[in-house]
């Protein structure tokens, strides 16, 4: 058996990778519930649910969104597909999604391999594809739908094709018809395709120069220029609108020094080895100038720029990670000090999986924002006409409707009693029959409980308590002020 293996996995190395790579995002397709962050579901998700509920929604539109709509607009037909099929739940059909999402991933490690041979040898592409299949992060991020990590796989297919481009304009046209598509799905990726673009020139290979801008061209206008002449009236809408917030608005966002990025990368690639990583990265730029260029020119910028989200660095990191275990690989077979001192190298190595095991095993299973989509799911196939979320020591959380099933549903923020007088008044003008009260946090719930149901005349019964995943715990106590995650409890009105 273990010879077997052995011989499978010097014989056919890919496929191995490929087989071991997908069992951790398997589990976190089964595991991995709810959403990490905001913009992996309200835009994604929630979006072409609430049209799919409210026409008016997308009917209603006056000008255009600083966002692309290609990549929701293919959540939209799966989600109508899956309605179409019979499958309407939701926590089903997010399922379907991570799964589908879990196999397009598989990609950053095909091409990842790829890119290993080309510029080193198979040995080596065997180690790198190995670390891309299960570094730590990978998995759970795979089945988000963040478009940050949707437009990986592309952004990997176009630096393969690039570095195959040598005399061959086949590869140098569909290298930009990769980067073409990593464009539609997050437009800061341009960045990377124009560094691409300019290396050609500076190589003076004007022929592959053209064929890369002809095959970017084509793809971005198909697909991009195409789905803005059909939601706004004119090519590339969404992209202009783009530019102008965020030259207008850079800084209404998380903002923060200009080397966070740079800790943040040797944080996520585990010290003391994310240290000799960025050293294989920079190490081989010659060889590998075609990468490292665009991903050096994408680093700088984005950390220059005020808006510094932890997700925006992410396109760049698996090809960073690849190209730095590269690097320091074959600089390992080619220096006498590690040669002599195995022992430290083995243990460098060791410490890496221990710790990346470590952290893999908790975020492949990582049910993000539990509280917040259980507290939905709670409410799915019942009659909800009106909505109270009450807030705890934290306040309110947006809530994700796509879990209740049903849209438009009229919904009040109440977290202090000014909340409560001003929502009064609007019922006023508007009544509304609540169905549900959200209680979020436990602090006081009983007395919270009572002064809702005193103020508004209604009796309450508690359908369900749920509490936040592990990890939302941690979060929240690393960093509360951008992580609100609490017990909800949701009640139901029995009698108005």
């Amino acid at each position: 058996m273990i010879d077997s293996l052995k011989r499978f996995w010097n014989e056919c190395p890919l496929t191995a990778i490929i087989l071991i790579a997908l069992v951790p995002r398997l589990v976190a397709t089964v595991f991995s519930q709810g959403y990490g962050m905001h913009d992996d579901h309200f835009g994604p998700i929630e979006q072409p649910f609430i049209i799919m509920q409210y026409l008016a929604y997308w009917t209603g539109r006056v000008v255009p969104h600083g966002h692309s709509i290609v990549y929701p607009s293919t959540q939209y037909a799966l989600l109508n597909l899956f309605q179409s099929a019979g499958v309407s739940d939701p926590q089903t059909n997010m399922l379907l999604i991570r799964l589908l999402h879990a196999f397009y991933s598989l990609l950053v490690v095909v091409f990842g391999f790829k890119i290993a041979e080309v510029v080193s040898d198979r040995e080596v592409a065997k180690k790198a594809g190995l670390v891309l299949a299960l570094f730590w992060v990978l998995p759970f991020l795979s089945v988000r739908n963040l478009i940050e990590v949707v437009c990986i796989p592309p952004l990997m297919g176009g630096f393969y094709y690039a570095l195959r481009s040598r005399d061959n304009m086949r590869n140098v046209f569909i290298a930009g018809l990769w980067f073409g598509l990593a464009f539609a799905f997050r437009y800061q990726t341009l960045l990377i395709s124009g560094m691409v673009g300019l290396v050609f020139l500076f190589r003076k290979e004007f022929k592959e120069g053209f064929w890369f801008a002809a095959g970017f061209i084509l793809l971005a206008t198909l697909v991009q220029g195409t789905a803005d002449i059909l939601a706004w009236g004119y090519p590339f809408a969404s992209f202009l609108e783009y530019v102008r917030y965020n030259m207008a608005h850079g800084e209404d966002y998380t903002t923060g020094p200009w080397y966070n990025y740079l800790l943040l990368v040797l944080g996520a690639l585990i010290p003391p080895m994310s240290l000799l990583v960025v050293y294989g990265f920079l190490r081989n730029w010659r060889k590998t100038i075609i990468i490292v260029l665009p991903v050096l020119v994408f680093f700088v910028l984005h950390s220059y720029f005020p808006n510094k989200q932890e997700r925006f660095i992410l396109p760049v990191v698996p090809a960073i990670l690849l190209l730095g275990v590269v690097g320091w690989e074959e600089f390992v077979k080619g220096s006498d000090f590690w040669s002599n001192h195995r022992r430290a190298l083995r243990g460098l190595w060791i410490s890496f999986w221990a710790l990346n095991l470590i952290l893999l095993l908790p975020f492949s299973t990582y049910y993000g924002k539990k509280s917040r989509v259980e507290a939905m799911y709670a409410m799915y196939g019942k009659p909800v006409t009106g909505l109270i979320l009450a807030g705890g020591r934290v306040g309110t959380s947006q809530p994700p409707f796509f879990y209740e099933g049903t849209y438009p549903v009229p919904f009040f923020e109440v977290n202090n009693d000014q909340d409560l007088r001003e929502m009064k008044a609007e019922l006023e003008t508007y009544p509304v029959q609540f169905s549900h009260v959200v209680f979020f946090g436990q602090e006081e719930l009983e007395q919270r409980v009572q002064h809702i149901e005193s103020e508004l005349s209604l009796k309450l019964r508690l359908e369900k308590a749920t509490e936040p995943s592990f990890l939302d715990v941690v979060f929240y106590r690393l960093n509360p002020k951008h992580n609100k995650n609490e017990l909800t409890f949701v009640y139901s009105v029995y009698d108005r």
